[in-house]
């Protein structure tokens, strides 16, 4: 059995799950769309600050702010009801796991590590070779942080942009700097259990 997680009821994590055997667990616009629906559900009640978020075709990652615990409780939810819809909708109960059975998390404790984290989930569609840079995908929230779009309903950018100044637009202006005038991380593994702080010179 698996050691229980110690989590700080206000601290900041790095959330990820992805397909069991790496599968895809995101095959149409509809997955994604139900997926975004149920994070809207689930950080409502939880009272959770998503500070940024990617999807990908087998995984994703949430950067949350959590404001009175219930991370466990939330992603167990998060990922249950999307593995029981999805199966439902494909015609698949019974046949396994659609996700690995437990998300992995990371506690983000110092600037560094969460700049990092959230270089990391804008050019993750980028490293993976899904789009050449990361406005083009529609599936994070990187186009509300770099003032392209509005976000969605369960993301707060302002939180994350104020670790990049006290004006807004400046803010604005050096996150899409930070992220755009930065090599693409290509091998970094944010599944390990090193973090952030380390994996790459000039981070």
């Amino acid at each position: 059995m698996a050691p229980l997680r110690v989590i700080d009821p206000s601290g900041i994590y790095h959330v990820m799950s992805r397909g069991n055997y790496r599968h895809v667990i995101f095959p149409d616009d509809d997955h994604f769309a139900r997926y975004l629906f149920l994070v809207e559900r689930v950080t409502a009640r939880r009272k959770w600050i998503v500070l940024d978020w990617c999807l990908m075709p087998n995984h994703y990652h949430l950067l949350i702010q959590l404001t009175d615990g219930g991370l466990s409780d939330g992603m167990r939810e998060l990922n249950g009801c999307f593995s029981r819809w999805s199966n439902a909708v494909l015609d698949r109960t019974g046949t396994g796991h659609l996700v690995r059975n437990r998300f992995t998390c990371r506690h983000v404790a110092t600037d560094s590590h969460l700049l990092n984290v959230a270089r990391y989930l804008a050019l993750n569609p980028v490293g993976a070779g899904l789009v050449p840079t990361p406005e083009e995908w529609h599936l994070s929230g990187y186009r509300a942080l770099a003032g392209l779009d509005h976000p969605l309903r369960f993301h707060r950018p302002t939180e994350l942009l104020r670790y990049f100044g006290p004006d807004p637009a400046v803010a604005v202006q050096s996150y899409q700097q930070f992220v755009c005038n930065s090599p693409v991380p290509e091998g970094l593994d944010p599944w390990s259990d090193h973090g952030y702080d380390v994996v790459r010179s000039g981070a």
